[in-house]
């Protein structure tokens, strides 16, 4: 059981980074089904986590005799953990390839509906930018003097540094507005750009 767990977890997570994937070039041509992606995205993030915690369930001692009712092969399907959300398809062997060190991940407690409603306010709030350009390692987004929009920016990238601390958040105020930058390694910049979208200027923006 562990290994067919194992084999669809492999598989889910792998799929996972290719929706993050899809999300990233949707922002550049089509920004408008990127919500639809995303939504996939934060199912399939619910479902990793399940997988991922039973794995965890399932590595552990194997009983011996009958199975009970707190054997781990009956209680792996319940088990529920945090998603660990690879950021990139480097990510997916990170781990391996450094001789068990950490990955790039995101980890954000409160399963598909906090993933859901974080996604909800960080596109609230980018939908008040007035442009963007390519930054150093991600998109810097331009945002016109406004007090409520600031501290919004400042709660967010707080909270999202918690869970994704791969993240850089860069809030600069000054004469001409508000510039707000977000930058991650290479390996995670399609979060970047799935999230916050493509670091390019889009047509009519500054």
């Amino acid at each position: 059981m562990a290994q067919l767990v194992t084999a669809r977890l492999t598989a889910s997570g792998a799929r996972l980074v290719e929706l993050i994937e899809q999300a990233a070039r949707l922002q550049a041509s089509r920004p408008e089904e990127v919500a639809q992606v995303q939504g996939r995205i934060v199912e399939l993030g619910g479902t990793v986590g399940q997988l991922q915690a039973a794995v965890a369930r399932l590595s552990g001692s194997a009983a011996h005799g009958l199975c009970g009712q707190d054997c781990a092969c009956v209680t792996a399907a319940s088990a529920v953990t945090a998603p660990r959300v690879p950021a990139g398809r480097m990510a997916l062997s990170a781990g391996a390839a450094a001789g068990g060190g950490a990955d790039i991940v995101c980890t954000l407690d409160g399963g598909t509906d906090a993933m859901r409603d974080r996604i909800t306010e960080w596109q609230a709030v980018i939908g008040r930018s007035t442009g963007r350009v390519p930054a150093n390692g991600g998109v810097t987004l331009a945002f016109d003097h406004d007090s409520g929009v600031a501290v919004e920016l400042a709660r967010l990238a707080a909270a999202e540094f918690a869970c994704c601390s791969f993240f850089t958040f860069t809030l600069t105020i000054g004469p001409m507005g508000m510039q707000f930058t977000v930058s991650a390694p290479d390996e995670a910049r399609d979060v970047v750009t799935a999230v916050f979208g493509t670091a390019t200027t889009r047509s009519g923006e500054n």
